[in-house]
């Protein structure tokens, strides 16, 4: 009896399996055909690199002549698809019979908006742009090389809605906003649907830092307005998800090499293709050298990253691992000397290529009450970062879909730079007061400065200080150490009921940070490239002479962080798409999310390490080994109406408002003194309206759109300069509600064959609101009322030609009435040509025409005398790339 029970208790259990292989054994028997044919643009040209699929599973590419050959096609009607970005999709029935060969041909046309192509960022299901309730754009590779980007953020001016799109202080690490009041802190940068980071922006490290362009990315997404939130945690403003290439049936690739005037040399890689029926690989990255177009004296940018990815298709969907591994050292460029507000110049001396930086920053080291400090300053703003990700898609029947994505990532990050204070006459330095960057003596007091590091023929140190404008420039040696990590888990359940979408989300995240801050006090010449200085003064009425510097610092440490922490994020969304009838479509949905925090923070106190109160440059503030513990739990939710209505097949209204919020990052807890203070924040809320008209007409295609957003519970804090003592207190406080409104436009139009011309803009108020007091109403600081960018393309056989042009509007500087940064505009220029088939080079003159646009000023220097400190864009570079492409990419998404 036992033995017949066990017997059929193994068969119970073989039962399925059996049923499995001979399901299978099925299959490998099933009669297939086989689809050939050509794809053509509407010009008859052949175009490469289409993706021709019946299934994720099933699909290949054309080759550089548009023919295709698509095998292992089960008999019998098949729904045969044709998608390359740039163009509308394609689709035809299609029979196959066993042993047969089926023809299809397709002539795809142009789509200049991407409004045909399928999104998949800030939707539950990918659909097309034109469908989507939210303001989308879609950018290609061409787009983005097109753009010619300075940094990671440069390429965002294309997109209507970001009020703020600059690359002034270098690659990484930028300024950018949308609709005028939502700053870096509000826009997600994504990879391939997960963020590169818990949170989008910590002090010295915002998300830009984290992600590069090269020739893995197969597109870029960008959803901005509220309904964001629900896409993400933490995303009230925009989301950005590149989407790198994951490999189709045929091998593919490109290399790109560049180089540029100011010491530029980079390569780019990225080869793509199958692993056998069912496996699919990516691989690629750069590696690049530069000195920088403002020119530090020494390679201030250099190193790359290394992407890859192993893809795994199955009948029902795909499993892939994938890493990343970047290394990269980037200079950052802060505010410059000026002359003149209303028509910047430089002062003189100073060069449309200085850098405000100087060779003898490198290797520094100054004593503290542990020991030496090293002041890495070559090592600029440093990424040694890596990730690693698992990522599970299947659908489990027709109805039901689960993807789950989890990751880990590591930072070593570092931020190290020279920073300006301010710009003195020498003479006033000993008496201009502390706030100003001065020493604060009595009127009289006299200074000698002479050079640090400077020699003559005979090795003769000390030379004279001597310079054509007779300024020096108070400012900081900073280093900063922001070891970070994270681990991610997101996951989605969809069930599909005929025409709508039900679904359900969870987010999971820990993220830890160590802020270890060094800020140092140094005094330098103002030149292209900067040179230490040291001070003797010699008091009112006479006296002994007394050394107020050491090799050129004021004071060797003024300024010390230290703390670590970590933080668990808890968020779940649930998110329907309800098609109210055919041409009208609902999109709904609530998200809530816990953050718990954990910080320590360093007491500090003050060192003399001499035991010399006269040698006020080694009186030191430290940590004194005493800790503060903070810890806090916030929650809050975010929902969201969106409406999409389909007026005609090319043309479509779309509407949504939404209530979102932005969680606190946990370094904005590192400088509270007590838990009172750390009581004070809590997450910033957004409310936004929005709506606009999609569509494209033959050549013409727009959107079109209208917007009003207000952030609340704004908790502001920073670093405050006394402007007598010059004494700095770090100051907590709740700031006044923002409201911004205004409108969005995309264009693009082909008026006659080979020519194109593109646009965005935005036009804006954004203001203060409640809170404000008697400034209510008033334009925001750095906020300009317009933005816009246009490009111009021809293109004659096998040449094209470029024109790109930038506008920002002026910006006020402060709530009060004052100086504003004047309006600016930029060019581009630029020419490719085709060499041979697949291989293209490219000639760029950025910033032609040597515009001085000020991107920001100092708001903590009180200037005199005309000069004032503010950052310029960066300056002219020709570029020169050639490019060589073996086709491929991915599997449709």
């Amino acid at each position: 009896m036992r033995y017949r029970l066990v017997r059929l208790a193994v068969a119970a259990l073989l039962l399925p399996l059996l049923g499995g292989l001979s399901n299978v054994a099925a299959q490998g028997v099933a009669q297939t055909g086989t689809i050939s044919g050509r794809v053509v643009d509407d010009q008859g040209g052949a175009l490469a690199g289409v993706q021709v699929y019946i299934s994720a599973a099933l699909g290949t590419q054309t080759h550089s002549n548009g023919e295709y050959i698509l095998t292992r096609v089960p008999e019998g009607t098949q729904t045969l698809h044709a998608r390359l970005l740039g163009y509308r999709p394609e689709a035809a029935t299609v029979a196959v019979s066993a042993n047969q060969t089926a023809t299809q041909n397709f002539t795809m046309r142009r789509d200049p908006l991407q409004l045909q192509t399928l999104v998949v960022t800030g939707t539950q299901t990918p659909r097309m742009n034109l469908d989507a309730s939210v303001a989308v754009t879609s950018l290609t590779p061409t787009d983005i090389q097109r753009a010619v980007p300075r940094s990671t953020s440069e390429v965002l001016r294309y997109v209507p809605g970001f009020t703020r799109v600059e690359s002034s202080g270098g690659e990484v690490n930028e300024n950018y906003s949308v609709r005028g009041i939502l700053g870096v802190e509000y826009v997600n940068f994504l990879e391939d649907g997960l963020p590169v980071f818990p949170t989008m922006h910590t002090y010295f490290m915002n998300a830009d830092n984290l992600i590069r362009f090269d020739e893995n990315v197969e597109r870029l997404e960008i959803v901005r307005g509220g309904a964001s939130a629900l896409f993400g945690s933490n995303t009230p403003g925009a989301m950005l998800n590149l989407l790198n290439k994951t490999g189709g049936d045929e091998f593919g690739g490109a290399v790109r090499a560049t180089g540029a005037t100011e010491g530029l040399a980079r390569l780019d890689m990225n080869a793509n293709g199958p692993l056998g029926d069912a496996m699919r690989f990516n691989v690629g990255g750069f590696y690049r050298y530069d000195h920088g177009v403002r020119d530090p004296g020494f390679p201030g940018i250099r190193g790359g990253q290394v992407k890859a990815s192993v893809t795994r298709l199955l009948s029902n969907g795909y499993i892939r691992l994938s890493a990343k591994v970047i290394d990269d050292r980037n200079q950052f460029i802060l505010d410059l000397p000026f002359t003149n507000q209303n028509d910047p110049q430089y002062v003189p001396g100073f060069g449309d290529y200085g850098s405000f930086n100087s060779p003898e920053a490198l290797n520094l080291r100054v004593p503290t009450p542990t020991g030496d400090l090293d002041l890495p300053l070559d090592n600029g703003l440093r990424t040694k970062a890596q990730w690693y990700t698992a990522d599970a898609s299947f659908d489990l029947t027709p109805e039901w879909h689960l993807q789950n994505t989890a990751q880990w990532m590591q930072d070593q990050q570092e931020w190290n730079a020279l920073v300006p204070s301010n710009v003195l006459a020498a003479t006033d330095f000993a008496t201009a007061a502390k706030g100003q960057g001065g020493l604060g003596l009595p009127a009289g007091t006299t200074v000698a400065l002479t050079y640090t590091n400077q020699f003559d023929a005979n090795g003769t140190t000390h030379l004279p200080f001597t310079t054509p404008n007779g300024l020096v420039a108070p400012g900081q040696l900073i280093h900063v150490s922001k070891p970070l990590s994270a681990i991610q888990d997101q996951f989605q359940l969809r069930r599909t009921f005929g025409k709508h979408t039900l679904s359900f989300g969870t987010y999971f995240a820990n993220y830890t940070q160590d802020n270890h801050w060094f800020f140092t006090q140094i005094l330098t010449d103002v030149g292209d490239q900067t040179h230490f200085l040291d001070a003797v003064v010699t008091p009112a009425g006479g006296g002994a002479p007394d050394s107020v510097t050491k090799n050129g610092f004021v004071n060797q440490l003024s300024g010390y962080t230290n703390g670590s922490g970590q933080t668990s994020i808890i968020s779940g969304v649930l998110g329907g798409e309800i098609q109210l009838t055919d041409q009208l479509r609902a999109d709904v949905g609530v998200r809530g999310e816990y953050d718990k925090y954990v910080q320590v923070a360093e007491q500090t106190s003050a060192f003399d390490l001499d035991l010399n109160p006269a040698t006020t440059y080694n009186n030191e503030t430290f940590g004194n080994g005493s800790f503060r513990h903070f810890t806090r739990g916030i929650k809050d939710w975010s929902a969201s109406l969106g409406l999409n209505y389909a007026l005609q097949r090319n043309l479509s209204l779309y509407a949504a408002g939404a209530r979102g919020y932005k969680m606190p990052a946990l370094d904005e807890f590192l400088q509270a003194s007590a838990q009172q203070q750390v009581n004070l924040f809590e997450s910033r809320q957004v409310q936004s309206v929005e709506g606009g008209v999609k569509g494209f007409m033959g050549p013409f295609a727009f959107t079109v759109g209208g917007f009003w957003t207000k952030l609340k519970n704004v908790v502001s804090q920073g670093l405050v300069i006394d402007p007598v003592t010059g004494a700095s207190a770090w100051v907590i406080q709740p700031s006044p509600e923002n409201k911004s409104y205004g409108a969005e436009l995309e264009l693009v139009v082909n008026p006659v064959p080979g020519f194109q011309l593109l646009g965005a803009a935005t036009l804006l108020k954004a203001e203060l609101g409640s809170g404000a007091g008697a400034d209510i109403g008033s334009r925001l600081n750095g906020v300009p009322t317009s933005i816009a960018n246009a490009a111009a393309l021809y293109t004659i056989r096998d040449l094209q030609l470029k024109a790109d042009w930038h506008w920002v509007d002026k910006r006020p500087t402060a709530i009060s009435a004052g100086p504003s940064l004047p309006a600016y505009s930029y060019f581009n220029l630029g020419a490719g040509f085709n060499l041979t088939q697949g291989t293209t080079i490219n000639a760029d003159l950025l910033n032609a025409f040597q515009g001085k646009g000020l991107e920001e000023g100092n708001p903590r220097v009180v200037s005199t005398g005309g000069i004032f400190l503010a950052r310029p864009i960066l300056p002219r570079r020709f570029q020169v790339s050639v490019r060589y492409d073996l086709g491929g990419g991915g599997t449709p998404r």
